[in-house]
């Protein structure tokens, strides 16, 4: 499979591919039909605006890296733009995070579509093992990502809009049955501590938004067209969340104590209203938005891979693009991985929920880093270039970062168990970054001015 070229295509994915494909990386159906319990159990009647606060503050870390993704268009997103704003070491720091973060997302989706897949078909009288529908998910991923990149963003998208709708639907539906003014939610009563911790748990619902600036060497008017949709796409999860949040707690009869104890909320709604159908849906919708995800992070990671390469950072050959101007070497490399792991949990039975949550924390924490790194690069690349640091730029730093932060630390503090094994190796496989800083640092000459270089030179 030779280089045919050494760039990737140019002027191929629009703004609504890309905005798809960020909203997937996103994955809101999670939090409608999985971690909505959690944020339940300290949010109580006041979730709905829990999600809204964080969807505000989220909006101006979203902000800072549309403004680095506007500056510095490439596929390696944060790993150049914080590169030239700081120093080579944070960008090599924030791009080893990302891989870390991708990789968790990529190797957990199909083991979560696999489990809702199983999950669901009970309902219509069926069993399907979870490790055959997680391998078939990572060999459509696959083969969908390493043809073409406009066709992986558009079935992406159209499979997330499916996902979305269906979720949706049972909310509509709730709403109709229960009446659309809750009274309840609108007059519960404010008490600081809990919706703080709900704030910290439900901050995190939002990653993934910066994954729309891989596409700056792909998109159609990059710096104006991944700025937007970084920006729509918190906006639409923002929205979004509100709106299920409100729903489901509403179809629980303000019982927030129910809503926390139900591990699947939309099925639960969807069996009471006496609606079977709309119980299998609501798994199905879940399960075709990890197929979502996982299209998506592939997209995500291999572009990162194909910037690192170009820098060698890592080792060239993830640098390589195929004659459908994809990140083929890339691509070819993670499918594989993905396939490999998903055939490895079904063989060796492991735990889907453990796999989950392994990869769910080192998932965040890689998230939390690189949008703190973010925060702190855009005000120091104002000054450089001698403009002023905008109110937005210093008001994401004073309010978001201290609570970034906080949660950074909560995962070492409390934790325990896989959570704290996870914790713990990331701090591990963030010393494993900084060696491959100082071996960049030694290597030839033509990889260490990548600061200022471009992902095809």
């Amino acid at each position: 499979m030779p280089i045919c070229d050494p760039e990737l295509s140019a002027n191929r994915v629009s703004f609504v591919e890309i905005l798809g494909h960020t909203v997937a990386n996103i994955t809101p159906s999670a939090m409608a039909t999985v971690t909505l319990s959690l944020v339940v159990a300290e949010g109580g009647l006041l979730t709905w605006a829990v999600y809204l606060v964080v969807g505000f503050l989220m909006l101006l870390v979203a902000a800072q890296v549309a403004t680095l993704a506007k500056e510095v268009p490439a596929a390696g997103s944060l790993f150049v733009s914080l590169s030239r704003a700081l120093h080579p070491m944070v960008g090599i720091l924030s791009g080893w995070c990302m891989t870390g973060g991708y990789l968790g997302a990529l190797l957990a989706a199909p083991v979560i579509g696999g489990l809702f897949v199983a999950k669901a078909f009970p309902i219509v009288g069926m069993a399907v093992p979870w490790p055959f529908v997680a391998v078939v998910f990572s060999l459509t991923s696959w083969a969908l990502t390493v043809r073409d990149v406009e066709l992986a963003t558009r079935y992406s998208l159209l499979i997330e809009a499916v996902s979305l709708v269906i979720i949706a639907l049972i909310g509509v539906v709730t709403l109709a049955h229960v009446g659309v003014f809750d009274r309840v939610q609108w007059r519960a009563p404010f008490a600081a501590s809990p919706f703080f911790h709900a704030i910290t748990l439900s901050i995190l619902a939002y990653g993934g938004f910066e994954t729309a600036a891989n596409f700056g060497r792909e998109g159609r008017s990059p710096t104006r067209s991944v700025p937007a949709a970084i920006l729509a796409a918190v906006v639409f999860s923002m929205g979004f969340y509100v709106f299920m949040a409100y729903a489901e707690m509403a179809g629980f009869a303000n019982h927030p104590s129910f809503l926390a104890g139900t591990e699947a909320p939309l099925s639960a709604l969807a069996v009471g209203e006496g609606l079977p159908v709309l119980a299998f849906l609501s798994d199905l919708a879940m399960a075709i938005a990890a197929l979502s995800a996982t299209i998506a992070t592939l997209n995500s990671l291999s572009r990162l891979w194909y910037s690192m390469g170009r820098h060698r950072v890592l080792p060239a050959i993830f640098g390589g693009v195929g004659s459908r101007k994809t990140p083929s070497y890339a691509l070819h490399i993670l499918g594989a991985l993905t396939t490999m792991f998903a055939v490895a949990a079904g063989v060796l039975r492991w735990s889907p929920l453990a796999i989950v949550n392994l990869f769910g924390v080192f998932t965040a924490l890689g998230f939390i880093f690189i949008y703190l790194f973010a925060m702190v690069a855009v005000p120091v690349m104002r000054r450089r270039r001698g403009r002023p640091v905008s109110w937005i730029a210093s008001l994401a730093l004073l309010t978001v970062g201290p609570l970034l932060l906080y949660v950074f630390l909560q995962n070492f503090q409390g934790a325990s168990g896989i959570t704290l094994v996870a914790a713990y190796g990331f701090l591990a496989y963030l010393s494993v970054g900084i060696c491959i800083y100082f071996v960049w640092r030694r290597g030839a000459p033509e990889g260490r001015d990548f600061a200022q270089s471009r992902d095809d030179d």
